[in-house]
């Protein structure tokens, strides 16, 4: 009897390779199936064109300055990080809107397209039952053309940020490169557009206009007002006006006083020459001249001569009763008397002017005269005075409307300068957004690629390889696994449990195998 020594490393192999053997038919029709339909879908299947675009966002905002709606008060410094500021610009490119306004540019049909140019046209027989199964299967069949070439953008724009970078990448496939290119460049067009946008307050720029206009008219209203109130009160500022009034009135009680004390001096002054002029005469004897003739006396004695030839005509004429007699007779008597007190050597004396009396008198007279013009100038002072204290009371009366007229002047103007700066800069960031001028910059434009992106011939070939040669051993191994049939030696032994003296192969060669 020969005993047979199993080699476990052949047995080994061969239990491996012997199932592969068995079912090399099939993993063969299975592996050129599967390896040809990978090259029929490369063949069959529609081309995917890409274009490529970068977006460069640079540090900062639109500009220096904050949008004006947000200084019109207190504002506060806030560091917003690169990364978060990279990620908003991306959730952006990422928005609805921006495919939304795409739609609207471009229209639906452009965007789901119909054959492309160049492509087999069973190939759109291919897709119509596919849309067909995926209406049904997505319940798409009730939106609109619009919504859903929105969601086919959705799939076909994909930004992205490379690592470490303030670069975003944007990219858009398409079945055509001309299409691809279009969408990606109306996309870019679009994201200027609702970036400007997104960075600005719509109607700031009208808002700060009427705004500022209405400031201007109550500027102007109050403006009006604080000058008629000034014209009223005589003032241009209640300081100055103050200290003007202030000041006149401590010079005009300073002349006050000082025209008191000159007037009760000149009025003392006046009592003291009263008094001295009437002790003191107002002429006195100049001049006395003895031994001139009396022309006087010299014309009684020629008088008392006549009267006597009179008496005594008239006495050798009638009796020493008659009245004629007797009246000469009285009249000579009287003469004589007269005569007879007047001296026989006449003195003439001239008197003149005291001087110390005139001197007094003038002096008189200048005091009373400044006495008079003191008590004018008192009385002026007083009315002065007065005139003055009513103006600051007037003022003090006027000074609280005044201040709040100045005030709200000034905070008017205040204001009103803020909103025309604001203004201003409402204006140059509208006119940043009509120019689409931002902090954002297309470094890349939309590509246009000739070379389809997909799908990738070696990939897929290396894939389709792989998949089919994966599948075919699978195939073997679950043939094997269902095979209930007895095919080695080794698995009758295991089945009946007793040695195997002989086995025959198929085909011509026969081994013998011998007691």
């Amino acid at each position: 009897m020969v005993t047979r020594t199993p080699n476990h490393a052949t047995s080994t192999a061969r239990d491996i390779c012997r199932p592969l053997f068995r079912h090399r038919r099939k993993m063969i029709l299975l592996f050129c199936t599967t390896f040809g339909l990978v090259i029929a879908g490369l063949i069959f299947l529609p081309r995917t064109y890409s274009s490529d675009a970068r977006v460069f966002v640079r540090l900062g905002k639109e500009s220096v300055a904050l949008d004006p709606t947000a200084t019109v008060g207190p504002t506060v410094s806030m560091n917003e990080s690169r990364e978060s500021e990279i990620n908003s610009e991306v959730e952006i490119l990422r928005s609805q809107i921006l495919l939304e306004d795409v739609v609207k540019e471009l229209g639906a049909d452009y965007i789901l397209g119909s054959k492309p140019a160049g492509e087999p046209g069973w190939s759109l027989m291919l897709q119509t039952p596919l849309n067909f199964l995926k209406d049904v299967i997505f319940q798409q069949g009730n939106i609109s053309s619009e919504e859903y070439a929105v969601q086919r953008l959705k799939k076909t724009i994909l930004p992205s940020v490379p690592r470490k970078s303030n670069v975003i990448v944007v990219q858009c496939k398409a079945k055509q490169p001309e299409q691809a290119q279009r969408i990606l460049a109306t996309f870019l067009d679009a994201y200027l557009a609702r970036h400007a946008k997104a960075n600005r307050t719509s109607g700031s720029y009208e808002f700060f206009v009427d705004q500022s206009q209405l400031l201007r008219g109550q500027l102007e209203e109050a403006t009006e007002q604080l000058r008629q109130a000034k014209n009223e009160t005589g003032l241009v500022t209640i300081d100055g006006q103050r200290g003007n009034l202030q000041a006149q009135n401590d010079s005009i009680e300073a002349h006050m006083l000082e025209t008191q004390r000159s007037l009760s001096a000149a009025d003392a002054k006046i009592a003291t020459l009263q008094q001295s002029l009437e002790s003191v005469p107002d002429r006195q004897l100049a001049e006395e001249t003895e031994g001139l003739p009396n022309v006087a006396a010299d014309f009684m004695r020629h008088e008392l001569y006549k009267l006597q030839i009179a008496e005594k005509d008239a006495s050798s004429r009638g009796t020493e009763a008659h009245p004629k007699v007797k009246a000469l007779r009285r009249q000579v008597k009287e003469v004589q008397a007269i005569l007879a007190e007047q001296d026989a050597g006449r003195v003439q004396a001239t008197s003149k002017t005291n001087p110390t009396f005139k001197e007094l008198e003038v002096t008189l007279l200048t005091q009373q005269s400044l006495a008079a013009s003191l008590r004018a100038e008192s009385e002026a002072l007083t009315q002065q005075y007065a005139e003055v204290t009513s103006k600051i009371r007037k003022l003090n009366d006027s000074e609280f409307h005044i201040t709040e007229l100045v005030r709200r002047t000034e905070l008017l103007d205040s204001s009103y300068r803020n909103y025309v700066n604001n203004r201003e800069q409402a204006r140059i960031d509208q006119a940043l957004e009509s120019n689409q001028i931002s902090n954002v910059n297309v470094l890349q434009p939309a590509t246009f690629t000739a070379k389809p992106t997909s799908p990738r011939v070696g990939l897929t070939l290396a894939l389709g390889f792989i998949l089919a040669g994966l599948a075919a051993v699978m195939a073997a191994v679950v043939a094997e696994y269902f095979d209930r049939s007895t095919k080695t030696p080794e698995q009758i032994e295991d089945l009946l449990g007793v040695p195997v003296l002989l086995s025959v192969p198929r085909g011509t060669r026969h081994i013998f195998v011998r007691n």
